[in-house]
């Protein structure tokens, strides 16, 4: 079924770019600004899921003692 997926979606891109390269100036700005959404929305999804997965993992066990020690540091130098 991916496959089906996997090549309708590639059909569909030269009909896309065609598509963006007959639209106005102006609305190419909307277009640039949609996709970077998209990518952000993405790479956001992709960290969250980092995240989730050292979390679930037991690597930030001892975040508060670190962020605590990160602090002492920090105001050691300031004063």
């Amino acid at each position: 079924m991916s496959d089906l997926v996997t090549s309708v979606s590639e059909q569909k891109r030269p009909q896309l770019h065609k598509l963006i390269d007959q639209l106005p100036a102006e609305e190419l700005e909307l277009v640039e600004r949609l996709l970077a959404r998209l990518e952000m929305d993405r790479l956001w999804k992709e960290v969250r899921e980092g995240f989730s997965q050292d979390w679930a993992s037991g690597q930030y066990e001892h975040l508060d003692e670190v962020i605590s020690e990160v602090r002492r540091d920090l105001q050691q130098h300031v004063a």
